[in-house]
Formats: C-alpha cells, sequence, structure tokens
C-alpha cells in the first residue's frame, strides 16, 4: 500500500516555486541582469554627509549611474582616511562617438583629458541627500584617467563642492582675520574716537559751526535781494534792447533816406559841374583881348570904379559933416 502525499510538502514546494517564479520575473523583466556595467571609484575631500549607496550619478542632469559602495580607509602613509565613493555607469548611457571609441571607459578616458570632473551636489534641500555631479570643469588642474592602487577601478577626478569652496573660502577669510592684531586695531579706534569727540565738542568747532551758519545766513539774505533786484533789472534790459532795436531800426531808415539824398545830390552836382564847364568854354570866346565885349566890360568897369570912387568921397564928407545933408555943402560945392 503506497503512502499518502503529505499537504504541507506539497503546499511549501508551489509555494517556493511560486516565489523563485516572482524573483526571476522581476529580474529578468527588469533588464537588469543582463545590462553591462562600468564601475569607477572617486575620492571626494570633506564631509559627503548625505550620500547614500543608490544615490544618483548623474552628468549635468541626466542619470547615468549610481554609487554603489561608499567605504573608509586609513592610507598609513599619508596617515588620513581616504572615502573611496564607488560607482557604476550602465552601459550605453554614454555613448562613444569618437572613431576607434567603443567602451564607456575609453569615453571617460577623453573626457577626463577635457576636464570632465566630480563634484557633490544637493539632490533635495528638505532631506539634505546628496548625489554625485559629472560636468566639465576646463579651469581644473588638467588629469588623466587612473587605476586605483587600491580598488584597482578607474579613478574619476573630483573638485570641492559648492559648499565646501564657500566653508574653505570663509575659513581662510577667518584665518587671516584672526592673525590680524585685533586689539592694536581696537585700540586705534578707540583713540581715533576719543579725538574725534574732543575735536567735535571743542570751542574752537562750535564757534566754527556758529560762523559758519551767520555766513550761510548772509549769503541767503544777499540771494534773496539779488533775486529781488534781478526782475527790475532784467525789465529794464529788456526794455534797453527793445528801444536799441527800435533805435537801430530808425537809423537804418534815415540812414537808406540820407542815402538816397546824397544820390541825388551828387547827380545834381555833376549836371552843375557839365553847365559851369560850357560856360567856361563860352566865356573862352568872349574874354580874347580883341572882342568887343572884352572892351565894353573894361569900359563899364572902369565907369563903375569911377562911381564907387565918388561914393567913397562923398561919404568921407558926410561922415566929417553930417550937417550938409540938411543945409547941403557950405564950401559952394568944392
Amino acid at each position: 500500500m503506497s503512502q499518502r502525499a503529505n499537504p504541507a510538502l506539497i503546499g511549501a514546494f508551489i509555494v517556493g516555486a511560486l516565489a523563485l517564479l516572482v524573483v526571476l520575473l522581476l529580474v529578468f523583466g527588469s533588464g537588469t541582469f543582463f545590462t553591462r556595467k562600468t564601475r569607477a571609484v572617486m575620492y571626494f575631500d570633506g564631509d559627503i554627509k548625505g550620500l547614500r549607496v543608490g544615490s544618483t550619478l548623474s552628468f549635468r542632469g541626466v542619470p547615468v549611474g549610481s554609487v554603489e559602495e561608499i567605504r573608509a580607509t586609513f592610507d598609513p602613509k599619508e596617515k588620513r582616511f581616504r572615502i573611496p565613493v564607488i560607482v557604476q555607469f550602465v552601459h550605453d548611457t554614454i555613448e562613444p562617438k569618437e572613431m576607434g571609441v567603443t567602451t564607456t571607459r575609453e569615453t571617460l578616458e577623453i573626457l577626463v583629458q577635457r576636464g570632465l570632473r566630480a563634484q557633490l551636489q544637493a539632490e533635495s534641500l528638505l532631506t539634505g541627500q546628496l548625489l554625485v555631479q559629472l560636468d566639465f570643469f576646463p579651469e581644473a588642474p588638467p588629469r588623466q584617467l587612473a587605476i586605483d592602487p587600491d580598488t584597482r577601478l578607474i579613478e574619476i577626478p573630483t573638485i570641492p563642492s559648492v559648499m565646501q569652496q564657500v566653508t574653505e573660502t570663509v575659513m581662510r577669510a577667518l584665518n587671516r582675520i584672526s592673525q590680524l592684531p585685533i586689539e592694536q586695531l581696537v585700540s586705534g579706534v578707540e583713540q581715533s574716537l576719543t579725538s574725534v569727540n574732543k575735536l567735535v565738542t571743542s570751542p574752537e568747532v562750535k564757534d566754527a559751526i556758529q560762523n559758519l551758519n551767520r555766513a550761510l545766513l548772509e549769503v541767503r539774505q544777499l540771494a534773496e535781494r539779488l533775486d529781488n533786484q534781478i526782475d527790475p533789472l532784467a525789465a529794464n534790459a529788456t526794455e534797453t534792447l527793445q528801444s536799441i532795436n527800435k533805435l537801430a531800426q530808425s537809423t537804418d531808415q534815415k540812414l537808406e533816406g540820407l542815402a538816397q539824398s546824397l544820390r541825388e545830390t551828387a547827380a545834381a552836382a555833376k549836371v552843375t559841374l557839365e553847365q559851369t564847364q560850357k560856360t567856361m568854354a563860352s566865356l573862352e570866346g568872349f574874354t580874347d583881348t580883341g572882342s568887343p565885349l572884352r572892351y565894353e566890360v573894361m569900359k563899364t568897369l572902369r565907369e563903375l570904379s569911377d562911381a564907387a570912387r565918388s561914393v567913397r568921397v562923398l561919404t568921407d564928407y558926410l561922415e566929417q559933416h553930417p550937417e550938409a545933408v540938411l543945409f547941403g555943402r557950405r564950401d559952394g560945392g568944392r
């Protein structure tokens, strides 16, 4: 008689088979089982709080992998701890485009030579979670893609995070401040303030301020007086300019009339001169030595001369004997 099968064993076998089937579906269905990955290591200086296994590895915001492992190792030579961050690149997320480049490693080697660096950046300000950001920094010192001797993985160079750069800058400033002679500076400032206080409260400064106030008051009063006088002066200047303008216009008109009169006078003088020239030409014919006109003229001039002499004699006599006008000459006419 055959033994009866154990239901518990059958149930456990079925459950195990179903669980194995689910795992296989998850592994093979997601496609990660056959995905080829490239691993690399990075060393960050400073605090990496907020970076976790599984944190995003991105290139300018594009996810290209994730953080696979974070370690803490002690370097006996340099006597300090080093924190290797191991990341994995998903194959084909960084596609090679140059001739002869077929792998992600070869692509990373070219990119590192061109300034590719890794930097920690904040993924969430609320949670403080970090991610690893890849980007080009041309100003960074040149580096070559090398093999890390501890992990035997390719090492990608890193640069400090923005927060770390700010912290380092602040620390350097604080160190410089701490090296300054603070006590001497404070003492000098106190002495300067004391000197300023004495200067401000001195009688000379008070007198100078009062004199300045009086001078400003006088300047303001002078300005007000000038304002009151400027308006009449401006009005007088305007009237004077108007008078000058009218005088200029009148002078222009008179000058035009005078010029016209001078032109007319010059024309009349020219006509008179022409007539005088004609008269003189005519007189030249009458004044010849043998001409009758000259004889008659000379005779007339002699007679006029005799008459003038007689008149002169009569005048002299009357001056001496004015009674002769009433009684006549007493000498019998001699």
